[in-house]
């Protein structure tokens, strides 16, 4: 056998097929969009667990792990018995998620196929881990015809996420016109969709195709890639196998797809859905909807990390999902708002603002869409509208230097310094010694150069004195890419900007918009860090004496 190809058993029992053929993931209305039932109670440890498992004969799947390239072909792999049919094949398994990210709209189903022999690792708080050879699949789909009825539906796109020797490899496949097969597409596409409005009209709009590496953008963290939507809280919930409701992962265990479930079913997490009214509170929804579309970048590992913004669910610190947040090198993004979130004012709150447009450098996210999930913007802007005020934040956030007056004194110097390299990460933008980087500017010797007020201003209000030669600039690139940070070199034909931890070389003819900021490409600290931190890391900052290196 071809090294690197695999052999696969089917994980099924008889009634598992009909989970897998018979109830379908199709939503009940395109307005809830995510095909998802309720997140599992804390109840539903009483639920009742299926017969167990039976594997049938061996079903060859084509994947080579070892190849220099995707297959051309969706039907390649051997993934559905009929391809056009979308009958799969035994051994690829259907599974639900409780939120679904917005694309455009596009309905979802989801399948995995882990090789036979093989399973998935349990993670409490990150996607699973899956072996080598594994292969998610996304199909994304619209209805046939533009009354927007469910009777029939159009195959636009399927995404496969490859687990292959060299690592994770996302491939986007386009469905012909006939919808026989799909081929692989490098470059993106884009497509004409004609769907029903909200008020019942027909609308046309432009579907765009992800080329290959716009989905790293999304699926890499620390220059890694990984699956995304996979997780514990996104797939702990009921599902219906021959007519029994039992908990999807408590299923994928029994089956052998899944290792290192907890015994404890309420030490699970669990997200709800954010488009189901009863599912929780609105709250919850709101930061359900912000986790599945925004935290694959915004988290403490995410590509928009220096941001400051973290949008994962279980992020409990208000400033962190937005509360009180200034923007960090605003451009168009944040149109002249002071806040990511405004309590009580989504108007005001820059987060709403993006995600109400359409235009390149200001909506969010970025890429995957071309129309506007006015759902998710009520439900964001209603969020925002119940909110209480904190006016301890708010006097923090508007009057940082007040706020933090007393952390110019005293200090403890080995507790900033773990605050500094460890828990801040200063370094991926600073540099000392020999370590570090260069977004921002050299502090091995800034004990010696600048007294502790200013360090403190640089802190909580890193916008008020910005260092000559680390001004901000916003590039808004022709494909609508926006990449911010400080130039650190240009030259006739590009631009290399230090941004989010590393360097990128921009050529000029790729720029279709060049902006200056005068927002500090450092996140402010204020409400992040308490006083008494603030306080430990100037005191570690004076201590810093030495000479930079050339």
């Amino acid at each position: 056998m071809k090294r690197g190809m695999f052999r696969s058993t089917a994980l099924l029992t008889a009634t598992f097929a009909l989970f897998a053929f018979g109830c379908g993931q199709e939503p009940k209305s395109d307005a809830q969009n995510s095909g998802a039932a309720d997140p599992v109670p804390s109840s539903a440890t009483a639920e009742p667990e299926p017969a167990t498992a039976v594997r049938p004969p061996d079903i060859q799947i084509n994947f080579d792990v070892d190849a220099r390239r995707p297959a051309t072909l969706l039907s390649d792999y051997g993934l559905f018995e009929n391809l056009a049919e979308q009958t799969l094949i035994a051994g690829v398994i259907p599974y639900q998620l409780n939120s679904l990210s917005y694309v455009d709209g596009a309905r979802q189903e989801s399948f995995v196929y882990i090789p036979h022999g093989e399973v998935a690792s349990y993670q409490p708080d990150n996607a699973f881990t899956f072996p080598v050879g594994s292969i998610l699949i996304q199909n994304l789909w619209f209805p046939a015809d533009s009354d927007d009825t469910l009777q029939q539906k159009r195959l636009f796109e399927t995404r496969l996420l490859l687990h292959m020797t060299k690592g994770w490899t996302a491939v986007p496949y386009v469905w012909n016109e006939s919808g026989t097969d799909a081929d692989r597409v490098v470059i993106g596409q884009k497509s004409q969709v004609t769907r029903a409005s909200s008020a019942g009209d027909p609308h046309t709009f432009t579907y765009l195709t992800p080329n290959m590496n716009e989905c790293k953008s999304c699926h890499v963290n620390e220059d890694v890639m990984d699956p995304i939507g996979v997780t514990a809280a996104n797939l702990n919930r009921t599902i219906s196998v021959d007519g029994t409701d039992v908990n999807q992962l408590h299923y994928w265990k029994q089956i052998g797809l899944l290792n290192g479930l907890p015994d404890d079913r309420n030490s699970i997490p669990s997200i709800p859905d954010w488009t189901d009214d009863a599912s929780a509170t609105l709250e919850r929804r709101a930061r359900s909807w912000l986790d599945v579309n925004c935290s694959h970048c915004h988290n403490p590992r995410g590509a928009a990390s220096t941001s400051g913004l973290d949008l994962t669910f279980n992020q409990s610190q208000p400033v962190r999902f937005g509360v009180y947040k200034p923007p960090v090198a605003a451009g168009r993004g944040s149109q002249g708002l002071k806040f990511s979130i405004l309590p009580q004012k989504p108007d005001e709150s820059f987060l709403v603002r993006r995600m109400n447009s359409t235009e390149l450098g200001v909506m969010m996210p970025p890429l995957g869409r071309t129309t506007v999930d006015h759902r998710g913007v009520d439900l964001i802007r209603q969020w925002i509208s119940g909110m209480e005020v904190d006016e301890a934040l708010a006097e923090a956030a508007l009057n940082p230097m007040k706020a933090y007056k007393d952390a110019v004194n005293g200090g403890d110097p080995e507790l900033g310094m773990t605050l500094f390299h460890k828990t801040q990460k200063c370094l991926t933008c600073h540099r000392i010694g020999s370590e570090g980087g260069s977004i921002g500017p050299n502090l091995s010797d800034v004990g010696k150069r600048v007294k502790r007020d200013y360090m403190l201003e640089s802190i909580v209000d890193p916008s008020a004195k910005i260092v000559k030669g680390f001004e901000t600039w916003v590039f808004v690139l022709a494909d609508g890419r926006v990449i911010t940070g400080t130039i650190v070199s240009e030259d006739e034909y590009e631009v290399v900007v230090g941004h989010e931890g590393k360097q990128s070389k921009i050529q000029k003819d790729e720029i279709d918009e060049r902006l200056a900021s005068t927002v500090s490409v450092m996140p402010t600290q204020a409400n992040l860090l308490t006083v008494e931190d603030v306080r430990n890391l100037i005191a570690y900052l004076s201590t810093l004496q030495e000479t930079p290196q050339p």
